[in-house]
């Protein structure tokens, strides 16, 4: 019999996260696999110096529908590039690994999904810390000022899309973007289609600690600004902000 279409494939990017990827992985087979046809998990390993990337081959070993990416470390925006690029679901589900977004909610979030073009959470109520909390407000007043329209919490990693959807956002986005999350929200509002904002449930972080701080966060938040700028003066993205709404 041939093989049935993956309906979902949930993409997560891991770096070090061996205290929370296993769980990680778990919460997908528990509250998400359940209510899709078929579902494919890509997890991408992004050079992980921890035991993040031996639990996930245990994993792989007797799950056939996790499919696993071991690539040299480049960044959590390229990563998440690298996933779904490789995903081979009609729909996609994009996620981090470190467990701050709950999943026991998908069925409703899913169903949700299905009323619109695409699906995009929003963190009500954050357990992110004070520099991260600045940090996004800052972006959405850049976005605001770049972009005029933006969805509440761009960034978050919580995000349903279909594949073609995100093949047409893939060519703006590049395939070594920092941004891929907030450009993906950007050019579904401005190509018109119908977003889903959903409230989702946020706890604090499960996993490794962000490795965003001090001179790293200035630089990062540097080139997140660059970024903004260079993807609002794509002629591709230009071309959308042209088109009625």
């Amino acid at each position: 019999m041939p093989e049935m279409p993956v309906e979902l494939s949930i993409v997560m990017p891991a770096y070090n996260e061996e205290v929370a990827i296993a769980a990680a992985v778990e919460d997908i087979l528990i509250h998400v696999v359940p209510h899709v046809a078929s579902a494919q998990i890509v997890v991408v390993n992004d050079g992980s110096k921890d035991r993040t990337l031996s639990i996930l081959q245990e994993i792989a070993a007797r799950e056939p529908r996790l499919t696993l990416i071991d690539r040299k470390n480049g960044g959590h925006g390229p990563a998440v590039i690298t996933g779904l690029n490789a995903a081979a679901g009609a729909h996609l589900l994009q996620l981090d690994s470190d467990r701050q977004i709950t999943l026991d909610d998908f069925g409703a979030a899913w169903a949700a999904y299905r009323t619109g073009d695409a699906l995009i959470g929003i963190r009500a109520d954050r357990h992110d810390g004070a520099v991260r909390a600045v940090i996004s407000r800052s972006m959405r007043i850049v976005l605001r000022v770049l972009f005029g329209k933006a969805p509440r919490d761009p960034n978050i990693p919580f995000k349903i899309v279909s594949q073609a959807d995100w093949q047409r956002a893939a060519s703006a986005i590049g395939p070594d973007n920092p941004l891929p999350s907030v450009l993906l929200a950007l050019y579904l509002t401005k190509s018109g289609a119908r977003i889903v904002q959903y409230p989702i449930t946020h706890r604090a972080r499960q996993g490794s600690v962000s490795e965003l701080r001090g001179w790293k966060l200035f630089k990062f938040c540097v080139l997140a600004g660059r970024t903004l700028l260079a993807f609002r003066l794509n002629p591709e993205v230009r071309a959308l902000r042209a088109r009625p709404q």
